[in-house]
């Protein structure tokens, strides 16, 4: 189990104006604070001060650029790790190793059936196994249990519990994570403004240019033409809803004869509830996993209620994680270096894995803003 738990900060209090600011954010990170203004009913300066304060505070992790990465010629995988034998300064060790790996995009400790939530990249399973044998080597040992999964098609939902009403009436674009079989190849300018936008989603053109020595005209062309391309998908938060009083669950689900007209009932059932902001369609040992805002544990039990009655036909197991702390969320971890898009052949396969072990365990700004 994960010692080097989370230690809150003093929460902060969020009136409605902060909710709304948050909701707005959520739907679109880069839109002006002067857009924002106009809906909330605030100045752009006033807009411009609480966004300050909710990044300062920590109730924004991040403003996060969502990329489709399969265009850029990855697989993502999501892989969970249950720790033996370990100490504080092991598991600190650990967690420092793969958040500073350039080919992991998600850190993230938890409690319940695992200690670590990760999302590797890599474009086959040759890369996989060389990435995941060098983990191995430094630190198998201090792994119980490892499931590794490919993450299909991932969707971010928007957060309607922010403004307790669902105000979204569109559905954001999925996220093809393994499955989409077209790739586009980038030049060297483009990669840097893909590094720079995955690092925060509303630092400025101007800033942008001036790192790159392009114009900003220019810089907004390229940005407009990662958009159209479907390289760029979405602008949103990512929270830390600790600091707001919510506690962050991840239900990992297992099904069975699951067919087209049951998934898709599911992930209807995902899209419409208001705490549920993230839906991944997996291959591996789980079928599907959520991502969850909670201010009261029994909400949680309802909604674990709702899924294990509506669903009872298809479900066939489910296990619930707390995501204790997010060390890393960055899509574009690589940075603008080495990135060969000569080839286009993806591999799909799971590659070599290490030993699976079946232990007895626990129960488990903008800058510029």
């Amino acid at each position: 189990m994960v010692k080097n738990i989370y230690i809150k900060e003093k929460q902060l209090n969020l009136d409605k104006k902060d909710r709304q600011i948050l909701y707005e954010l959520d739907l679109d990170a880069r839109q002006p604070a002067s857009r924002v203004a106009k809906k909330v009913g605030l100045s752009p300066e006033g807009v411009n001060y609480r966004i300050k304060k909710l990044a300062g505070s920590g109730v924004i992790f991040k403003f996060m650029t969502i990329m489709d990465t399969a265009k850029l010629g990855y697989t993502t995988y999501k892989v969970f790790f249950r720790f033996q034998n370990t100490t504080i300064e092991i598991e600190e060790e650990i967690i420092r190793y793969l958040t500073e790996h350039k080919y992991i995009q998600y850190v993230s400790t938890s409690e319940g059936m695992f200690d670590l939530n990760i999302n590797f990249m890599a474009r086959s399973a040759e890369e996989l196994d060389t990435i995941l044998s060098e983990l191995n080597a430094r630190y198998g040992q201090y792994f119980a249990e490892c499931d590794l999964n490919i993450m299909v098609k991932t969707h971010f939902f928007c957060r309607d519990y922010l403004v307790a009403e669902n105000r979204a009436s569109g559905l954001r674009k999925p996220v093809y994570s393994g499955s989409n079989p077209d790739t586009v190849e980038l030049d060297g300018e483009d990669e840097k403004i893909l590094a720079i936008l995955a690092k925060n989603a509303r630092v400025s053109l101007a800033n942008i240019a001036g790192r790159i020595g392009m114009s900003p005209d220019a810089v907004g062309a390229r940005i407009k033409k990662l958009e159209v391309a479907g390289i760029i998908q979405n602008y949103i938060l990512f929270l830390n809803p600790e600091q707001m009083g919510y506690s962050f669950y991840t239900i990992l689900l297992r099904f069975r004869n699951l067919d087209a007209e049951n998934e898709g009932k599911f992930f209807q059932f995902c899209r419409q509830n208001p705490n549920i902001w993230f839906y991944t369609k997996l291959l591996g040992p789980w079928n599907a996993a959520v991502n969850l805002d909670i201010a009261e544990h029994n909400t949680l039990k309802e909604i674990v209620m709702i899924i294990k009655r509506e669903f009872s036909d298809i479900l066939s197991g489910y296990s619930i994680m707390l995501s204790v702390k997010r060390d890393k969320f960055d899509q574009y971890p690589m940075g603008a270096q080495g990135l060969p898009f000569a080839s286009k052949k993806r591999a799909f396969s799971l590659g070599l894995l290490f030993p699976r072990k079946r232990t007895p365990g626990k129960k488990k700004g903008r800058e510029n803003v």
